[in-house]
């Protein structure tokens, strides 16, 4: 919890907001902004010039990059990887294992501020396992299925099926993720 911190460990122009929970060995770096109410899991990393907003989770051993933005309302599970200069809009869930390349974008609102109320904003859902590449733009309500691989520079319009590989603008698939390039073949903690 943040009352174990004290001002000589924390990290130059580090801002945290009130009711926000830090796990056990995170590691924050300098000039980082913690909204309320965010949750970051232990041993979570969060980069340089970070900022996690209001309400975000940030899952255990996950690290997020240096100007990395996480929007309110995204959770974010276990073991991701989010590279720099990304931005991960409110309302996205990223299941565990995932990795999102530098400078990946992801969009909550087809309208770009054209709809009423009644029209709730869409995040992105990124099952476990996928890879998302560097530059990559997720549409809003998109899914990227399990295992999935975005190259670099796509646009994803639409769905992803678990195990596809897509490229292209607008993405579209090209061939399947091969066993030998499974999760479970890579991670490193069992």
């Amino acid at each position: 919890m943040i009352a174990n911190l004290v001002p000589s460990e924390l990290a130059p122009g580090l801002l945290i907001g009130e009711g926000v929970e830090i796990g056990e060995g995170v590691q924050i770096g300098g000039h980082v902004v913690i909204h309320s109410e965010a949750r970051i899991g232990d041993g979570a990393r969060i980069g340089d010039q970070a900022q996690v907003r209001r309400g975000a989770t940030i899952g255990a051993g996950s690290l997020v990059g240096r100007g990395s933005a996480v929007d309110h309302e995204v959770t974010i599970g276990d073991r991701v990887k989010i590279q720099s200069n990304c931005y991960i809009t409110a309302f996205t869930t990223i299941e565990d294992d995932v990795f999102v390349g530098p400078g990946v974008v992801t969009t909550n609102d087809d309208t770009m501020g054209r709809h009423g109320p009644e029209r709730p904003l869409a995040g992105a859902t990124l099952r476990r396992g996928c890879r998302i590449g560097g530059g990559a733009t997720i549409c809003p309500g998109v899914e990227v299925g399990e295992e999935a691989y975005v190259a670099a520079g796509a646009v994803v319009t639409a769905d992803v099926p678990a195990r596809a590989v897509v490229m292209g603008v607008p993405a579209r698939q090209v061939r399947e993720v091969p066993d030998e390039d499974l999760v479970e073949r890579w991670r490193r903690d069992g």
